[in-house]
This record gives C-alpha cells, sequence and structure tokens, in this order.
C-alpha cells in the first residue's frame, strides 16, 4: 500500500484538483484508491460530489480524542465508484487542531487510524489531500506517508513558502529516521506563455529535478468538473486535463514503490536495528541457515495486546504469538521461516485484522482473505 499526501501550504495550486483526479484516474487503472479528505474546507468532499454539511461521521470523528464521538476510519469510509473510495470531512475538522492539543502522539493519530482499520479490502493507493497550511492536520499527513506530491503552479508566487513544506518533511524524517519521497508537479501550466515557461524551469531548479514529468495545463475542463462534482476523467475523457491527469497516474504507478514501514526479510543485522532484533522470536524455532528472519511489524499506539498467527503457527492466537511494543506503539515480532509463502494476520485485542502496511493478499480454503509473505 502506497501511501501520498497531496501539501502544499499556498492556496490555489490545484492541490484538492490533483487529489480528486489522480485517485479517479488511478482507480481507472484498477488500482483500489483510497482518498482521504484532510482539509476542514472539504473540498476533495464536495469534488465528489458529496454534501459535507450532510455528513454525521467524517475525519473529525477519526482524529477526535473524545470517546463519544469517536469511530474508526473503516466506519466513515464511502464507497464513490469502482475502485475508488473516500474519507470524508467538514468543518467540523477545523476543531481537531484544539481537541489534541497537548495530547500524546498527536502527530500520529492518522497513521494509528489507518493501522486500525478493520476492513479485508485491501487498498492500493492512499490518496491524501492535506489542509493548506503546516498545522497539526498536515503534519499527521505527512508523517504517515512515503510520498509526497507537491503542486505548484506556474504563478508569480508559486515557489512562496515552499521551502517551509520541504523544512516541515526534514523535521519529520530526522526525527522518525525515515524517508519521505517528494516530487513536485507542475500545474496551471500554459505553454503559449514564455512566463510559464521561465518558472517551470525555476521549479526544476528549485526541486533538482525531482518534478514529474507530466505537466497539468490550464484547462476549463477541470473547473467544470469540480463544479459537477466529478473528476475530469468521468466528465471528459477527451479533454486535455483528462488526458493530463491519467498520465500523472500512470506516471506514479511507474514509480518505484516506497517501502516505508512494511514488513520485510531481513538477511543482515546492523546496530540500528538493536531494538526489532531484540523481540521475541517465535518459540520452538532453531534457527538454520535454510531459515530467514522475517520481521513483522505493527503500528498501534493505543493496542494493549498484538499477537501474530498464521500458517507458520498453526494460526494458534495466544502468548506463543505476542508481539513486543518496541517504541511508541511500534509492535514488533521475529521470526525464522523456511523459504515460502505464508499466510498471517495480526490480532489486535482480540480483533483479527490483515497487515495494514503489507499490499499482498491471499484467500484461504474458507474464503477469509489474509496478509501474505513470500520468504525466497
Amino acid at each position: 500500500m502506497r501511501i501520498i499526501a497531496i501539501a502544499n501550504q499556498k492556496g490555489g495550486c490545484g492541490k484538492t484538483t490533483t487529489a480528486v483526479n489522480l485517485s479517479a484516474c488511478l482507480a481507472q487503472l484498477k488500482k483500489n484508491v483510497l482518498l482521504i479528505d484532510l482539509d476542514p474546507q472539504g473540498h476533495a468532499t464536495l469534488g465528489l460530489n458529496v454534501k459535507p454539511q450532510e455528513l454525521n461521521k467524517t475525519m473529525y470523528n477519526v482524529l477526535t480524542p473524545n470517546a463519544e464521538n469517536k469511530a474508526r476510519l473503516d466506519e466513515i469510509i464511502m464507497p464513490i465508484s469502482d475502485n475508488l473510495d473516500l474519507a470524508p470531512a467538514n468543518i467540523m475538522l477545523s476543531a481537531i487542531e484544539q481537541e489534541l492539543s497537548g495530547k500524546p502522539e498527536r502527530e500520529a493519530k492518522l497513521m494509528q487510524a489507518i493501522s486500525l482499520m478493520a476492513t479485508n479490502k485491501t487498498y492500493d493507493y492512499v490518496i491524501i489531500d492535506c489542509s493548506p497550511s503546516l498545522g497539526l492536520l498536515t503534519f499527521n499527513g505527512l508523517r504517515v506517508s512515503g510520498e509526497l506530491i507537491a503542486p505548484v503552479d506556474t504563478g508569480f508566487y508559486s515557489l512562496h513558502g515552499i521551502s517551509r513544506l520541504l523544512e516541515t518533511v526534514n523535521l519529520i524524517e530526522k526525527q522518525l529516521n525515515c524517508k519521505i519521497q517528494v516530487k513536485a508537479l507542475v500545474t496551471m501550466f500554459d505553454c503559449r506563455t514564455n512566463f510559464s515557461r521561465e518558472v517551470k524551469e525555476e521549479i526544476c531548479k528549485y526541486f533538482s529535478g525531482k518534478v514529474y514529468e507530466t505537466l497539468i495545463h490550464n484547462n476549463v475542463k477541470l473547473k467544470e468538473a469540480s463544479s459537477y462534482g466529478l473528476p475530469v476523467v468521468s466528465y471528459n475523457k477527451r479533454c486535455r486535463g483528462s488526458e493530463d491527469y491519467t498520465m500523472l497516474a500512470k506516471e506514479v504507478v511507474a514509480q518505484v514503490k516506497a517501502k516505508k514501514g512494511t514488513t520485510k526479510e531481513v538477511e543482515a543485522r546492523d546496530t540500528s536495528q538493536e531494538k526489532i532484533e531484540n523481540t521475541p522470536v517465535q518459540p520452538n524455532e532453531q534457527e538454520s541457515p535454510a531459515k530467514k528472519s522475517a520481521v513483522f511489524t505493527f503500528y498501534g499506539a493505543e493496542a494493549q495486546k498484538v499477537e501474530i498467527a498464521g500458517d507458520f503457527n498453526n494460526w494458534v492466537s495466544s502468548t506463543q504469538g505476542q508481539m513486543e511494543n518496541i517504541e511508541n506503539g511500534v509492535w514488533a515480532r521475529v521470526v525464522h521461516l523456511d523459504p515460502g509463502k505464508y499466510q498471517y494476520k495480526f490480532v489486535v485485542d482480540g480483533k483479527w485484522i490483515i497487515d495494514p502496511k503489507n499490499p499482498k493478499i491471499e484467500r484461504d480454503l474458507s474464503g477469509n482473505i489474509n496478509s501474505l509473505i513470500e520468504i525466497e
């Protein structure tokens, strides 16, 4: 599962237009997509013909610390079309920054929500439409993402303030010892003017070449489509805006997938993995040259107990499969496995869920969907 934030603190740069239309075009490419509206203005929600003021549950209910109003992310998700779902927002979301003020792990609430989704549906892409600011909501969106698309229009103020966004990304990377892949997207490009071409060149220089080859041209159909609550690919497939965002979707799919936070095999040890290596090893195992060390990780700061069960332990949910909370809600366990394919699930406070960070799934003989890991 690739989690991509769309962010730029400058308004009017095509951020929400990109979030809505990229999501729709990825869905057209048969990718399962969840669009999360993390903007209190609810423009991405409006852009998919959902009226924010009529919603009973939104992203506010997912992020609020108030137990009476709390909801899981999967409880608010709305199906929009084939392969495209929406986690909507409205003006209530603007109260979140005040409600979370002083709360522990307030910057990780969205990460927790995605990790604890109790659904059998697996998303290939989660697209997050961030608010046009660098507040707590945007920080939540960036923290959970492995990738950032920064829409930059070819106007006079295009690069103004973008340095603060990149500084925030660098801060998150240093704090969490992770890497967020940042690429700029040139929007509102007018090929008829020298000024647009000159600004495009400046954007390419500023981002050191980390710019999408696709250009989003000025196109009135994009505005018309949003006014009808439709992605442009549904409004007019043959217009320039539809062609641009279809090309962008294909370019995104062609990128090397981010590996942040996924279950992975490890073959070598180093000092940076000391905490994970000290986590419990599946009992009654004798590590042999044929076996590989598989590290299973799960993020759940609010979880009281996390276990792992699968083919390798006869699907037994017990202390034998218990994972250790090694740091700040990150649960981990090392299991030594012979080469082969293994189905598994996490058991979080008694609830069985698939691995939210692992896109590989498989049905068992009973039709249940499980996560899949392949050891070579």
